[in-house]
């Protein structure tokens, strides 16, 4: 089980290689003269800058639940940070080529 949870969190921790590049290209997105009125960008920028925090509470979690006797648990709160990177690759995926698709109608 201790494998399993290690194996898990080894491919979680390789996830801040894309995160690394991603939080700095956050900024692009804020312009200096428009950039309070915009809230969703901020969102996202505190969303992204969120992701370390996420992953080290949830490999906490995994192994306090672990010690406790929750393997199930304990495996889940190994995944999620995997579950998160995964959904947020989809979404990002997906809404460039969209934005790619408007730019190409006009």
């Amino acid at each position: 089980m201790k494998i399993l949870l290690i194996s898990l969190q080894i491919l979680g921790a390789i996830t801040l290689f894309p995160w690394f590049s991603m939080a700095g290209l956050s900024f692009i997105i804020l312009k200096p003269a428009k950039a309070l009125k915009k809230q969703l960008a901020w969102l996202l920028i505190i969303g992204i800058f969120s992701y370390p925090f996420i992953l080290g509470s949830s490999y906490w979690w995994s192994w306090a639940n672990l010690i406790e006797g929750y393997p199930r648990r304990a495996i889940f709160f190994s995944c999620l940070p995997l579950i998160i990177f995964g959904i947020a690759y989809l979404l990002i995926a997906t809404l460039t080529d969209f934005i790619e698709k408007i730019k190409a109608k006009k």
